[in-house]
């Protein structure tokens, strides 16, 4: 009993310690910061309520990643993607509900435009929404990006 409890705090440490690691690896990668403050142009005249963090992994294979935000009906939202760090194009599709069950789309970029860009639109209910990320296959080892969304509400 006495070994376990010299280990366990041990196992904590090491553990803290990785996490710390990845995620400094990962703040080496994606500087939200400066991304953010280029993004800001784009947020005016809407209030700037949060913003969102995806760091994308490129794969041998097409895969679809998803992050979540809440919306309230009547409220003007807008929505300004930082895809400035990515060494592909991503895909981008906003759902009104859950893709994978019966969300229904409300926006959706196939311009294949490098720089950042802007989606205006007013929420019918309230509720979760969905952004769905399409990332191609990687065309070089280890290739990953950050992607950035901020998310702004109209006064």
């Amino acid at each position: 009993m006495k070994n376990l409890l010299l280990i366990f705090p041990k196992v904590l440490l090491l553990g803290a310690g990785f996490w710390l690691l990845t995620s400094g690896l990962f703040a080496q990668q994606c500087k939200v910061k400066p991304i953010i403050k280029t993004c800001m142009t784009s947020m005016a005249p809407y209030q700037y309520d949060a913003y969102a963090v995806k760091e994308i992994v490129y794969g041998p294979k097409t895969k679809k990643e998803i992050i979540e935000f809440a919306v309230y009906s009547g409220e003007e939202y807008k929505l300004v993607f930082g895809k400035t760090v990515l060494p592909q194009e991503v895909g981008i599709t906003i759902y009104d509900g859950n893709p994978k069950t019966k969300g229904k789309i409300v926006f959706m970029d196939e311009s294949g435009k490098k720089d950042n860009f802007v989606c205006n639109f007013l929420p019918t209910k309230t509720g979760t929404y969905f952004i769905e990320y399409e990332i191609p296959v990687a065309t070089a080892p280890n290739q990953k990006g950050c992607f950035v969304v901020l998310i702004g509400i109209k006064e």
